[in-house]
């Protein structure tokens, strides 16, 4: 991990003549290097997850096979094909709330949602106001 402050991150850049930083192991920018500020920062990485996971992915990140990463984006791409649809737009994927755990919990899923529709097409049959239409029709 690399803990820098923007003024050396422009600095390494005009040194190797770039535009940009080059990608590479974790930086972590903070406005001055203090302990004070560093232990902020860190601690701020530390509370995204319970378990340090993200720092763990960071650290370890680059020596993780890639096939392993391909099969689990694989597998989720199924279930959001199976659950939303062929079509379904994975960066949209963010503003949606739903998961299914395993692929067998699909149908689990399916049943539900039957079940749903199915009760909201008896609700409507059967409550007395949906006949309404029908006697003002025939009048």
């Amino acid at each position: 991990m690399i803990i820098s402050t923007p003024q050396n991150l422009l600095q390494e850049m005009e040194e190797e003549k770039t535009n940009f930083v080059e990608p590479g192991t974790l930086t972590i920018i903070v406005k001055e290097l203090t302990d004070e500020i560093i232990r902020e920062a860190i601690e701020a990485y530390l509370r995204l997850d319970d378990e340090g996971d993200w720092l763990k992915l960071c650290q370890f990140g680059d020596s993780i096979d890639i096939s392993v990463l391909n099969k689990l984006d694989s597998q989720q791409r199924k279930r959001n094909s199976l659950i939303y649809g062929k079509r379904f737009d994975h960066p949209f994927e963010t503003y949606l709330n739903f998961y299914v755990e395993d692929l067998d919990d699909i149908t689990f899923f399916e049943t539900t949602l039957f079940l749903t529709i199915l009760t909201l097409i008896v609700y409507y049959l059967l409550k007395p106001e949906s006949f309404d239409f029908f006697s003002n029709f025939v009048k």
